[in-house]
């Protein structure tokens, strides 16, 4: 009889997976509930996804024979008698059905299975390790298949060859709830193909799953980061890219010396270098990474505008790159999709679990909830090409950022746009931007008010003039 594993502790730092609380889940829950394919434990079993359960035993099947291929060609390639083409053909008319690193395969997931445990915030102590390591190496093995076909441009996939079903998969893999651990991925990659001799795969599971989602890697983010699994990974590519990842990601940049940091610096810069100064003389800037409590909101959109504060799309492809520089706001397009609520839903909720000191994402989604209460908000952005609405009306678009927020912890915000927010608000309540706001709210807020006002002001003065001319005339 296999027994169960005992429960790993709650406090484990691997905890990275998480099931979304009942409060949140009612808000959508489609939002975080897979449609097409299960992956991990968490999903597993469900009626309505047992359909992809062939598909992806299909799946292990391949990945087992191309790892087996592998194996073969590495080691007939290392007698150096043939040329790599003629040793791949000989290896791939010989091998159908071998599926001998599946116990290779296992041993690694053995070898890790309190890990995947930890991994995970829900008790799993109901699977038996046999059933755990199944559903993890079946899961695992689909997804890099995938990954690899999806690389290659292979035909006739089932799930690549239609557009429909290939949409919906890619949406169900970064799914906060429909997960496995990244390092499981990497190491079953690398088991499996890491040894090849040429440069046919790509360098790293990473370089794959970067090429998979790539719809959403707007800023074209360097491969070089860390991540726990693909919700993760779609956190990162939101992120704003630090100056070390500028400059990983130019080859042949040259390396700075302090020497040179010396010489490039002022005489404040050369004391602070030697010590004598201990804090910058310049005030510090504001960070994505440090909160502050917040103590205000944001005016609405039409509000700052009507205060002079004068909107346009900003170049930047990261969407937290939002910058007010007295009147001008500029802030990064969004596009907004079908799956946009999903996305920004699933990454919020991570943020909830995982990196409470670090939600950028739900700050910026605060901030937009800030600027949309109505229609009227939506419209203006929609009009300023700040945002790009596929949804269809502007009512969608404000609903959808006034829904949003429901049951996200609020208090504390990042230092930069807590800042940006007291400049905005410091801003509209200057005398005169205020009684602009004022006056525009109150005599020009519809066609007919503008029209109205000015009516009103001739009027009298019309009857003035003609008073006059009738005295004159007498």
């Amino acid at each position: 009889m296999i027994k169960k594993t005992a429960r790993p502790p709650l406090s484990s730092d691997l905890c990275c997976i998480y099931k979304v609380s009942q409060r949140l889940r009612k808000e959508n829950e489609n939002a975080y509930t897979p449609r097409t394919v299960s992956i991990g434990p968490l999903h597993y079993g469900d009626e309505n996804l047992k359909r992809m359960e062939e598909v992806k035993v299909r799946y292990l099947e391949q990945f087992l024979r191309h790892a087996a291929k592998t194996a073969k060609f590495n080691k007939l390639s290392h007698r150096g008698c043939q040329k790599a083409h003629q040793i791949w053909e000989y290896v791939d008319d010989r091998i159908r059905n071998d599926f001998s690193c599946l116990d290779e395969f296992l041993r690694i997931l053995k070898s890790s299975e309190q890990k995947i445990r930890q991994s995970y915030a829900e008790d799993l102590s109901y699977l038996t390790s046999e059933k755990l390591l199944k559903i993890i190496l079946v899961d695992a093995a689909f997804i890099i298949e995938l990954f690899l076909r999806s690389h290659f441009h292979s035909k006739g996939d089932t799930i690549l060859s239609t557009p429909f079903l290939r949409i919906s998969v890619r949406m169900d893999l970064w799914l906060l709830e429909n997960q496995v651990p990244f390092f499981v991925l990497e190491e079953l990659y690398s088991a499996a193909f890491g040894s090849w001799g040429i440069t046919i795969y790509p360098p790293s599971f990473l370089d794959l799953a970067r090429e998979f989602f790539q719809n959403y890697n707007e800023q074209k983010r360097p491969t070089k980061i860390e991540i726990k699994h693909f919700t993760d990974l779609l956190r990162t590519f939101f992120l704003p890219i630090t100056k070390a990842e500028e400059q990983s990601s130019k080859a042949g940049a040259p390396e700075v010396t302090c020497s040179d940091r010396i010489l490039k610096t002022n005489f404040t810069g050369f004391l602070r270098y030697c010590g004598l100064l201990s804090k910058p003389v310049d005030q510090e800037q504001p960070s994505y990474y440090k909160r502050e409590r917040s103590g205000e909101q944001l005016k609405s959109a039409t509000q700052l505008h009507a205060a002079g504060v004068k909107f346009h799309t900003s170049s930047s492809k990261c969407l937290l790159d939002i910058n007010f520089s007295n009147p001008k706001l500029e802030i990064p397009c969004l596009h907004l999709y079908d799956d946009t609520e999903a996305v920004f839903r699933n990454l919020m909720a991570l943020e909830q679990y995982h990196y409470p000191a670090e939600a950028l994402i739900s700050d910026y989604v605060t901030l937009m909830d800030y600027l949309i209460n109505t229609s009227e908000d939506a419209g203006l952005l929609v009009e300023k090409r700040i945002i790009n609405n596929w949804l269809g009306s502007n009512e969608k678009v404000a609903s959808l950022f006034n829904r949003l927020c429901t049951y996200i912890a609020k208090g504390f915000i990042n230092q930069r746009f807590n800042r940006l927010i007291q400049e905005l608000n410091a801003y509209y309540v200057k005398p005169w931007h205020g009684w602009k706001a004022t006056f525009r709210r109150q005599y020009c807020s519809t066609p007919w008010k503008p029209a109205s006002t000015t009516a009103a002001v001739i009027l009298p003065v019309l009857t003035l003039v003609q008073t006059i001319l009738t005295a004159v005339a007498l």
